[in-house]
């Protein structure tokens, strides 16, 4: 697991370089660039859950595999499917409810229409999860794969859900709206008057949750399982670092979309990739003390010995 140190603490550096970038370019960059209808941003806004969520399915498709073992038992292997079940719940409804609302195309079709496209896609990923987990000897991939959902959890619930309904920041697409007059907030200072906001210009709640970036945040959903993905698969050890960079440009390329249509500001989607950093940072140091969740040691791989 230290092979990931460095990549994970350069990641810290890049999205800590962007919240401070943002402190001070936030509406100079926003007003550059920011185009409510441009077809690419909102293209990338709609399939970034879609993306970033096929990692949980994986991981609910890893729980699936567990529960077909008959070496489990009947408690145990309910409790997989349970998990697995949850999984494949959460990432089905998260993506699908993006596909038509007020951040993506905005069509105004039925959530269910959002459903009936997320689920065949996230149906497929578990699948590629249990056949991906079905072959390994590591009695403690159930705690793998918990620890990779624990990230992702901590990151999406109380990263981007608690922290947006503290601070309730003004979208920039909303400011625009309203001929400046819904005043700017830097990410710091909190919107006290969302409410009167939202009545006088007749606004959702969701025009007040700009900060941090829960599309950003789905978008790093990779990163804590490509982290722990070789202490499962270790064949996957030498493609590591290549799908570690790859989900990053992924990032970086939601996280511009999402300035780009004026849903939010460069502070807010630096923020959203930091937070999942840093619970993946957070992880694999306890994960390197291996006593703490009594891992096997990872006998295989001379470079993670070293």
């Amino acid at each position: 697991m230290k092979r990931m140190r460095i990549p994970l603490l350069i990641a810290l550096g890049i999205t800590l370089v962007g919240i401070i970038l943002g402190s001070f370019l936030d509406l100079k960059l926003s007003q550059s660039i920011a185009d409510p209808e441009n077809f690419f941003g909102l293209l990338i806004s709609v399939l970034t859950p879609t993306i970033g969520f096929t990692a949980l399915a994986m991981i609910g498709g890893g729980y699936l595999a567990l529960g077909l073992e008959k070496k489990w038992k009947v408690w145990a292997r309910v409790g997989f499917f349970a998990l697995c079940a949850a999984c494949f719940g959460a990432s089905t409804y998260f993506a699908g409810k993006e596909f038509f609302d007020v951040n993506g195309f905005y069509l105004k079709a039925s959530i269910w229409v959002g459903f009936v496209i997320s689920g065949p896609v996230m149906a497929f990923f578990t699948a590629i999860g249990y056949f991906l987990f079905r072959n390994n000897d590591n009695k403690y991939t159930w705690i793998v794969l918990a620890v990779m959902a624990g990230v992702i959890f901590l990151a999406l619930v109380p990263g981007t859900t608690l922290i947006k309904i503290i601070f309730h920041r003004p979208r920039f697409r909303s400011i625009v709206a309203s001929g400046y007059e819904i005043p700017f907030h830097p990410w710091w200072k909190p919107c006290g008057n969302y409410k009167a906001l939202m009545a006088e210009f007749a606004l959702t709640s969701e025009e007040f949750k700009s900060f941090p970036s829960g599309h950003t945040c789905e978008s790093t959903i990779y990163i804590p399982f490509i982290a722990f993905l070789p202490m499962i698969v270790k064949k996957t050890e030498k493609i590591q670092l290549p799908l570690f960079i790859v989900s990053i440009a992924f990032t970086v390329l939601a996280g511009f979309a999402r300035v780009l249509v004026g849903a939010h500001f460069l502070s807010d989607v630096s923020m959203g990739a930091f937070l999942t950093v840093l619970f993946t940072f957070i992880a694999n140091e306890i994960v390197m003390r291996r006593k703490a969740l009594q891992l096997p040691q990872e006998e295989a791989s001379p470079e993670a010995a070293q």
